[in-house]
């Protein structure tokens, strides 16, 4: 499969997808092969498009970056040769079906989505049923502040072709493998960790503030820098079968804490729950020895998660 697209659709002109049409404008409609003149289109399609007044600035910056943008799903969308799904997870099936009946038969599909595994597959179904080309990609960062430069994982049997489409046209693309929905599936388990860091951030942060401690609290985070983030969450998971029992004592008096600083403890009383989960399941071993990721990871499926 070549991927030359002269047409491109957005589907979704939200964040992603202004980002995406400001970094097409600069680096792809501009660009073509010698003696290749043929014009090269950027269109949208966004159902919020002037129903209110987020809805008109999106219309004022598709006319800025001379992007053809409709309200609805029109003949137009016939003409895309590559198509760029960038909305809410919840709603990209939706988008799908709703693309489906007036794809070009070999479109690519670029679904952005954030979704799960199965969902991808899902939606992979009903473009390929269609008749086109799907590519599951995972944005694994924002677009806020980086733009076209976000950097995403694809997955899927054309996952090459088109990643190296996206990286010729100043886009950060890697190949995850080329099962589609893994990309996706990768993405929402990082949610886990960095949307629960988040949530915790807050906690702390909030609490932080309020003692006057933010400062503090923030410069004793260098050995998380020192290590890397990926090295101390695996520490954590390794000598968590040891530790469990200690550390979830310990949130017991960070919950009291954050309550005497008049902040909720939401998402610490929760932790004491998922540490003390392994106590109550008897995974803590008798000889208090640490074991390797694997093995750990092992024992917790086994016996805590089984």
């Amino acid at each position: 499969m070549v991927l030359e697209p002269l047409t491109i659709a957005l589907i979704g002109f939200g964040e992603a997808g202004t980002a995406i049409a400001r970094g097409l404008a600069e680096t792809w409609r501009g660009a073509s092969r010698p003696g290749d003149n043929r014009p090269r289109k950027l269109i949208a399609v966004d159902t919020a498009l002037d129903l209110d007044a987020r809805g008109s600035k999106l219309g004022e910056e598709a006319r800025r970056l001379d992007v053809a943008i409709e309200r609805g799903y029109t003949a137009a969308l016939r003409d895309a040769d590559l198509i760029i799904s960038a909305v809410p997870g919840e709603f990209a099936l939706d988008v799908a079906q709703a693309a489906a009946p007036l794809l070009k038969k070999g479109v690519v599909y670029l679904d952005l989505c954030t979704v799960t595994g199965a969902m991808a597959e899902t939606d992979r179904a009903v473009i390929e049923g269609a008749g086109g080309v799907y590519v599951d990609v995972a944005v694994m960062g924002s677009f806020f502040g980086r733009g076209q430069k976000a950097p995403m994982l694809l997955a899927g049997p054309n996952a090459q072709t088109a990643a190296e489409w996206m990286n010729a046209s100043g886009f950060d693309a890697k190949v995850l493998g080329p099962k589609p929905g893994s990309a996706s599936a990768v993405k929402v388990l990082r949610s886990v960790l960095i949307k629960g860091v988040e949530a915790l951030a807050v906690e702390s942060f909030v609490a932080a503030r309020r003692q006057g401690l933010l400062e503090e609290v923030m410069g004793c985070l260098g050995d998380v820098d020192h290590e890397g983030f990926g090295q101390f969450l695996a520490r954590m998971v390794e000598t968590h079968l040891v530790h469990a029992g200690r550390r979830s004592e310990e949130m017991v008096l960070v919950a009291r804490m954050l309550r005497e600083t008049g902040v909720p403890p939401l998402m610490s009383e929760t932790t004491y729950k998922a540490l003390h989960r392994t106590v109550e399941a008897g995974a803590v071993p008798a000889d208090g020895k640490v074991r390797p990721l694997e093995e750990t990871l092992a024992v917790l499926t086994d016996r805590v998660f089984r």
